[in-house]
């Protein structure tokens, strides 16, 4: 799973494996080793909702609803607003633009939808 932790959001991308997990009732972590580390994990349940209670340690719950809705080929993620703090989870897809070969990841990714690759087309002047 890919994290990005932004001021007033948390952008989770997770591979065709880590949905699989989803879907059959696994929850799906990503942690980091440093000293005081954190975590952050997706899980399924009853409602979409963002848990912060335990300290350096965020959960996302994906209702039965919005896994559903990440099922469908077009659906790229689902989003979410709780407290005024935006969380999404989003299926991860090959990048749309050219990245340095030092950067390349080797992770699994969704087969992009249709016009994937015209939304995401970034334009640099």
């Amino acid at each position: 799973m890919k994290v990005r932790w932004m001021e007033g959001s948390l952008r989770l991308r997770i591979t065709p494996g880590e949905f699989t997990l989803l879907q059959d009732g696994a929850s799906v972590c990503e942690k980091a080793a440093f000293p005081g580390g954190w975590q952050v994990c997706v899980q399924p349940g009853e409602e979409s909702a963002l848990d912060s209670t335990v300290p350096g340690s965020l959960t996302i719950t994906l209702s039965a609803g919005s896994l559903t809705e990440l099922s469908a080929p077009d659906t790229e993620g689902v989003y979410f607003v709780q407290e005024s703090y935006r969380f999404f989870v989003e299926k991860d897809f090959p990048c749309a633009h050219p990245r340095p070969k030092e950067a390349q990841e080797s992770t699994e990714t969704f087969a992009p939808p249709p016009g994937f690759a015209e939304r995401h087309k970034t334009v640099c002047t």
